[in-house]
């Protein structure tokens, strides 16, 4: 019973936040694509520090 208001909760706050970023990206003007992208790059540097620290 618990498990399931958690998991339902936990959707509903992926869900807005997905939302939240969708609409944070169209007000800057960019792509989904560039987006992911710019993620992807900032998640390599921040794999390369940790790997040179």
């Amino acid at each position: 019973m618990v498990k399931k208001k958690v998991s339902k909760a936990l959707s509903a706050v992926l869900i807005v936040s997905m939302l939240a970023t969708g609409l944070v990206v169209s007000i800057q003007g960019k792509t989904t694509l560039e987006v992911a992208k710019s993620a992807g790059e900032k998640k390599v540097e921040v794999i390369k520090a940790i790997q040179s620290a």
